[in-house]
């Protein structure tokens, strides 16, 4: 279908051609119906499919010609351009590529240009792709006979030293060594005269020839690990196990989310050294049981914090990170509870001295939480005491300090 022109665009249109020497005529309108214009655009989309060679390559240079054209222009490199001559000079280089290419106007040049574009780098990729992944088989069949037995001898090698890495029970590091150095001897012997001097170089050659395909590393992702000291010696796994799970609910603490591994001193008959490690699921259950700090199990006062992998430099500084950051985060969690203590006009805002408020910061908030329920219940207790019941002045909780 060709779109009625405007009688602006065809004066345009005439004043270029007479410029150029030349006559323009107008195209005659058609009018389509919707099925036409149905037909029209399928047409269009499969527009490469039903064009020859020459009006493809025809059509590529109007449409690169007037890319390079343009770039020129608007870089302005040929001359000094003012904004009216530009845009002349880019109206006359878009007549010509539409003349040139043979296309109606330069919508539909731009568009089979853009499509064309397209289909070429899909097809560029996959016939990257097919080059890349030729079969094995294929490439095997295309060696010389010498070249198929060198292969034979790096396969055997490479299989053999696969095999001693992944199942090697029974063997020491040593033995395992001479295992290794025997098979690449072997194998540089069975290639006598295939120009091959040592192993690498034949297994170099087998993987130039048949690269392995890329696995993916099977890392082990980080762990997330605690830990517990200062457990009595009496203290087993499945102790440790119930006070976490006790405490924390069975909805964070499963057998499927902590590993416990308590450390032992063989030379005392395994006795508990006092603290274990504990390896969990997620961040979240990790982060669960750093509330466990400072709780009591065993008649201990337990330590629980994040455990810190690396050399020792390192390992010291990461715990000395974590211990501080983990101290922060016990004191802000004290004070809000004592803030909401004193904004329920359950305590005085001086009414606990700073030698309480860092023993409180020396527990876990679940303790310093029930302390100061039962020092506020008890409060209660002796002020109705004193006041209902007439009891002595000295009834009166008056020392809160001792009292926590």
């Amino acid at each position: 279908m060709v779109a009625k022109k405007s009688a602006a665009k065809i004066r345009r249109n005439k004043a270029r051609a007479a410029a150029r020497g030349e006559t323009y005529t107008p195209p005659e309108p058609t009018t389509t119906t919707n099925n036409d214009d149905d037909d029209t655009n399928k047409q269009q989309d499969d527009d490469d499919n039903g064009e020859s060679e020459e009006i493809i390559t025809k059509k590529s240079a109007a449409a690169t010609k007037l890319d390079e054209t343009l770039a020129n222009i608007e870089s302005n490199i040929d001359n000094a351009l003012n904004s009216k001559e530009r845009r002349s000079a880019k109206r006359k280089a878009e007549a010509i590529a539409v003349e040139e290419s043979g296309c109606e106007n330069l919508e539909e040049l731009l568009e089979w240009h853009k499509k064309h574009k397209a289909k070429s780098k899909k097809k560029a990729a996959k016939k990257k792709t097919t080059k890349n992944n030729n079969h094995p088989q294929e490439i095997i069949d295309n060696l010389s006979e010498e070249d198929k037995a060198k292969l034979s001898c790096a396969k055997k090698l490479k299989e053999s030293l696969t095999k001693l890495e992944t199942n090697s029970e029974g063997l020491n590091a040593k033995e395992r060594r001479s295992a290794k150095r025997k098979a690449e001897a072997i194998a540089v012997e069975e290639c006598a005269g295939m120009n091959v001097s040592s192993s690498e170089e034949l297994l170099a050659w087998y993987e130039t020839l048949l690269p392995s395909p890329k696995e993916k590393k099977n890392k082990k992702s980080t762990p997330y690990i605690v830990f517990v000291g200062q457990l009595s010696y009496t203290t087993t796994s499945e102790m440790l196990y119930d006070h976490f799970h006790s405490t924390l609910g069975s909805e964070v603490i499963t057998k499927d989310s902590m590993t416990i591994r308590l450390l032992t001193d063989p030379k005392k008959k395994d006795r508990s050294r006092g603290m274990a490690f504990v390896e969990l699921s997620t961040p979240e259950v990790m982060y669960e049981c750093l509330k466990m700090h400072l709780t009591h199990l065993d008649g201990r006062r337990i330590n629980v914090e994040r455990s810190a992998g690396g050399g020792n430099t390192a390992k010291k500084a990461r715990i000395t990170s974590l211990r501080t950051s983990q101290s922060n985060y016990i004191s802000t969690t004290i004070d809000a509870i004592l803030q909401s203590f004193i904004k329920n006009g359950e305590l005085l805002p001086d009414e606990l001295d700073e030698g309480v408020v860092g023993l409180c910061k020396r527990h876990s908030a679940t303790v310093v939480e029930a302390a100061l329920k039962e020092y506020v219940n008890e409060k209660k207790e002796r002020k109705i005491k004193k006041e209902e019941l007439g009891e002595k002045e000295e009834e009166e909780l008056r020392n809160p300090s001792a009292f926590l």
